[in-house]
């Protein structure tokens, strides 16, 4: 019987099939055997940003405290939505996608680069995470989004971004520049949780966010869901990528790799020792 049939009852949840009762540690009492000394493996669970997380504990210590969600700084932002797409690619495979660049300007509509040989290119590298710096000319925006979200023709783009491991993330912040170097007002922050299904499929989580350009309640029944979707919709547009991929092998040699994918070895590394040795 799913438990989802189930009913709650105080801290407990009740099975609607013989009444087994289970208690947030794991705990199972039976009506017909109360000195029985069953056990389910329990999760670490919270909700937070409108969604329930949930984790194995760490070290077996099912009572211990969930260790902190991540953060990040949404100061002058607003959430435009949550998106979660479906790939069918392995894990390694989908972050080294949404870590590199190059793709960019031929996969994407909106968001990207005309050129990539025009792309200047950092990266940072720490214990525990790596830091992608590109700067480069962005695409035409079609017209209609010259005026809502303040961008023009001739606009630089930079993207900013970090991918931790533990849990495995990257945050993107996205800004643009007119040709004469002014930062302008529109940006985008945007979230982006990574989780292995099984071997060869992923699910995205991502939470977008943006300043309100639009008053009051304007941006947030027209604004925010057209901000969501167009994001949406790039993201789409990797996720169809990665499904007509050709080979699924996820090891790398240096020799397959250009000027801007070593960010791809390094992210392995730490996927290895940071992530996946915890799986």
């Amino acid at each position: 019987m799913s438990l989802a049939a189930g009913r709650v009852h105080g801290e407990e949840l009740v099975c609607a099939y013989h009444g087994w009762r289970f208690e947030p540690g794991g705990a199972i009492r039976c009506p017909l055997m109360p000195a029985s000394e069953l056990r389910h493996q329990a999760f670490q669970v919270q909700e937070a940003h409108g969604l329930i997380w949930i984790r194995q504990p760490h070290g077996g210590d099912e009572e211990a405290a969930p260790p902190p969600l991540p953060s990040w700084d949404t100061a002058g932002l607003a959430l435009a939505g949550v998106a979660f797409h479906t790939v069918p690619a392995p894990l390694e495979l989908t972050l080294d996608n949404f870590t590199e660049v190059e793709h960019t300007s031929s996969i994407h509509q909106v968001f990207g680069f005309t050129q990539p040989e025009a792309i200047e290119h950092r990266l940072e590298l720490e214990p525990a995470a790596t830091r992608v710096w590109n700067s480069g000319p962005q695409k035409s925006f079609p017209p209609m989004f010259n005026g809502f979200i303040d961008n023009r023709p001739g606009d630089t783009f930079a993207n900013d971004w970090i991918t931790t491991f533990d849990p495995l993330l990257t945050i993107y912040d996205q800004t643009w520049r007119s040709a004469k170097g002014k930062l302008r007002r529109f940006r985008l922050k945007v979230v982006m949780f990574f989780v292995p299904i099984d071997e060869g499929t992923t699910q995205l989580t991502t939470f977008v966010y943006s300043p309100k350009v639009l008053p009051g309640l304007l941006h947030r029944w027209l604004a925010a869901p057209i901000i969501k979707a167009v994001t949406s919709h790039e993201l789409n547009l990797d996720v169809w990528a990665l499904g007509q991929l050709a080979d699924l092998e996820t090891e790398l040699t240096p020799r397959t790799l250009g000027p801007l994918d070593r960010v791809l070895l390094e992210n392995r590394r730490r996927l290895s020792s940071a992530y996946l040795s915890k799986a």
